[in-house]
């Protein structure tokens, strides 16, 4: 489906000109574009990955106790003369000296060893949608694909053995622009998804089209909302749902009840992301907001004010939006991607000053606009960190444009959570180590912005869906092991023109 375009040759300043009225003269082009074509044609939609000068700070992140914990769980060791040698445990485990009454080895060592095999290259095209896709993502065992995307349906795939064969394709219900989110329930027999519309949907993952459920949101006035993410609660009987306006829906399964949170005093922040502290706590809820601010809020105490809900802690750091949260499901620990193209981690324990806020954005952002205009400078190399800034680490090297951007953990019981992977504008698959702060892979395949990826819980792969309708398989490719991230593309060296030494030397040399 085509974009209709109107050129007017003879002014530059005239933003309001209608092609239908053209009694001045005009000299008005009408043509017919893809709008997929020339979203990927433009100058502004390179490949080249954002250059970072500076050096990641590890200071304050190694004392912590996440640091340590990562470091044991992942196999780690501090003495490098005890290092974990694999040759030699296979040796063990062929003799029979294994450690009595346990495995033959250790689930930290289990992880050391899956950690040298996590994906680095693009396996396969999975499938081609019809138009772009905005969610990605296996339910809990992993056994379960979704897809949402701006066709309107909802893909159900098998994920247990890795084939993804289509299972169900369910169109869902008031679409006005597109799915924006969704999620499995903690049992996986059932999904929800929001659009841009004033309902949150619920259907059955074997279900149809007439097996839809819908919840209103009828305490918000009747202006237009749009639920940018939404979560299950762990219990499986709530809904929370992050919305325009500067609220937090909260929704009752059982009762179709719901109650409004609401973060700021002033409607014009929205709410970008959601989620639960832990997947074993229902009552403690963290929320993303375009301002940058991260808070963190107890669904027991939040809704005893009907203007603002207090917040049990704030944290500042972020300098524009955030896109993304995910939870570390250790009660302390969240990340968060933001649209000053960074990753960050918090510990709740340690919340923000809110007395910096007035002076924490001394950038000008009037201009800034994620989703149209370059990315500013000083977003990729900021000369200090944000005043009152709590966070105990910070992640940069992949570029969040066009959309909200997702950035997740990697799994704990087959990594330690040693990684941490976002989609990025340049279409790669981005993989921090989470202890260097350096970007351990950047897988390429996509031709434009990944919006959401997903880490099988038990297999090393990733799936992702990107805004070129194709979902890719990502898995450990031996080739490409050990292989250095390319920041730029080496194709735009080898096409310079040559010079006369060069062009003389190429030319006396013999074939083989």
């Amino acid at each position: 489906m085509g974009n209709q375009l109107a050129i007017q040759m003879n002014s530059d300043e005239d933003d309001d000109f209608d092609s239908s009225d053209n009694e001045l003269d005009f000299n008005v082009i009408n043509f017919t574009v893809n709008a997929m074509d020339m979203e990927l044609r433009t100058d502004y939609c390179n490949n080249d990955m954002p250059v970072i000068r500076g050096k990641p700070d590890l200071v304050k992140f190694q004392k912590t106790d996440m640091y340590k914990e990562i470091r044991a769980s992942s196999g780690l060791v501090s003495n490098p003369e005890n290092r974990w040698n694999l040759v030699h445990a296979l040796q063990k485990r062929e003799n029979g000296l294994a450690s009595p009454h346990s495995a033959s080895f250790s689930k930290n060592q289990q992880r050391y060893i899956s950690n040298l095999y996590i994906p680095n290259k693009k396996a396969t095209r999975l499938m081609s949608l019809e138009s772009k896709i905005f969610v990605t993502k296996f339910n809990r065992s992993g056994s379960k694909l979704l897809t949402a995307c701006q066709d309107g349906f909802v893909r159900i795939y098998d994920g247990a053995k890795g084939t993804y064969h289509l299972l169900n394709r369910i169109r869902a219900r008031d679409v006005e622009w597109s799915i924006i989110d969704a999620d499995f329930s903690p049992n996986g027999e059932h999904f929800a998804y929001s659009t841009w519309s004033r309902s949150l949907f619920i259907m059955p993952v074997n279900g149809g089209e007439d097996d839809c459920q819908w919840i209103d949101v009828d305490e918000l006035p009747s202006h237009r909302l749009a639920i940018f993410s939404l979560r299950y609660s762990p219990t499986g009987d709530k809904i929370i749902g992050g919305s325009n306006n500067s609220t937090v829906i909260v929704t009752d399964i059982r009762t179709r009840s719901t109650q409004i949170l609401r973060t700021h005093r002033m409607p014009g922040n929205d709410v970008n992301s959601v989620c639960f502290l832990h997947d074993k706590d229902p009552n403690v809820i963290i929320a993303g907001c375009d301002d940058g601010l991260l808070k963190v809020y107890d669904l027991r105490t939040t809704f005893r004010s009907r203007d603002l809900s207090k917040s049990v802690a704030s944290f500042i750091g972020h300098y524009d939006g955030i896109t993304y949260i995910d939870s570390r499901n250790d009660g302390y620990h969240v990340l968060s991607n933001s649209k000053d193209q960074s990753i960050k981690i918090w510990d709740i324990r340690q919340p923000s000053n809110l007395r910096n806020r007035s002076r924490a954005r001394h950038l000008d952002l009037a201009m800034w606009d994620y989703r149209w205009n370059r990315v500013p400078r000083e977003f990729y190399n900021p000369h200090k960190p944000l005043d009152g800034d709590s966070s105990i680490m910070t992640y940069r090297g992949h570029r969040v444009t066009k959309t909200l951007l997702r950035a997740k953990f990697s799994p704990m019981e087959q990594t330690g959570q040693r990684y941490i992977y976002t989609g990025c504008a340049t279409g790669r698959i981005i993989i921090y180590d989470v202890l260097t702060g350096k970007i351990k892979e950047a897988i390429e395949g996509h031709r434009t912005v990944i919006r959401d990826l997903d880490w099988h819980p038990e297999r090393s792969e990733i799936v992702s869906g990107s805004w070129d309708t194709h979902v890719h398989l990502n898995n450990f490719s031996r080739s490409y092991a050990n292989r250095p991230v390319k920041r730029s593309h080496s194709s735009d060296h080898d096409k310079r023109p040559l010079r006369r030494s060069r062009r003389l030397a190429n030319r006396n040399v013999t074939p083989d």
